[in-house]
């Protein structure tokens, strides 16, 4: 009986943590004053791989790189014209929280985003 509730509460959390789909919210700069820019994230997962786009909006997209994922916690980076952007991220449920940086001229800027699974 033991091994029956536990192979169950494994399964439940493994579908849980599926980070599949498009999400939506706000991507918001560290001094930024609160003000958000649009963010439009697309994700696959596949196991504990992670493959995607992310940009602005769903016209402007790019790929991410590096993407992995374990309990709940997403990681990948997203390469735009002058640098490298990284995320560290955590699902629950059907949101995405976490924070996202980067080396830009010779100084790490930060930034919080916040997304929404987009039904």
């Amino acid at each position: 009986m033991k091994h029956l509730l536990l192979t169950i509460l494994m399964a439940v959390s493994l579908t849980a943590a599926d980070a599949t789909g498009t999400w939506t919210g706000t991507l918001v700069p560290a001094g930024g004053e609160g003000k958000g820019l649009p963010a439009h994230v697309v994700l696959k997962q596949e196991g504990a791989k992670l493959s995607g786009t992310a940009g602005p909006n769903a016209e402007e997209q790019r790929p991410i790189s590096n993407g992995k994922t374990e309990n709940g916690t997403l990681a990948f980076e997203l390469a735009t014209d002058n640098s490298v952007m990284k995320f560290a991220l955590k699902q629950d449920g059907d949101m995405i929280t976490g924070d996202v940086s980067r080396e830009r001229d010779g100084q790490t800027q930060t930034a919080t985003i916040s997304l929404k699974r987009s039904k």
